[in-house]
């Protein structure tokens, strides 16, 4: 009896670990998957961002399909010698830009 329960709890650890892992197995992997091309941002958006900052350089744009309920898009860029990242909504408004580290 006790190897039988033994036997079992070995079973079930085992069925639990390989139902964790293929969670990591889909889950999103590192890069930059979400990159595209500045083509296939909204006008507005990047009307917005020339206007917030005219002197970027180096602009990678990111999306992202949902977030709150709408489609973000990112910039990534450098404004001197700073990495910095800007986000907006579809329409051109923006929500958030900092410094990066």
């Amino acid at each position: 009896m006790k190897k039988l329960m033994l036997a079992l709890f070995l079973l079930s650890a085992s069925v639990m670990m390989i139902g964790t892992s293929s969670t990591v197995v889909y889950a999103k992997s590192g890069g930059n998957s979400n990159t595209i091309p500045a083509s296939e941002v909204p006008s507005l958006v990047k009307k917005s961002f020339r206007t917030d900052y005219p002197d970027a350089k180096s602009v990678e744009w990111e999306y992202t399909p949902v977030y709150y309920g709408s489609s973000v898009y990112t910039a990534n860029f450098k404004l001197g010698h700073d990495k910095w990242s800007a986000s907006y909504y579809a329409d051109g408004t923006r929500i958030s830009a900092y410094p990066k580290p």
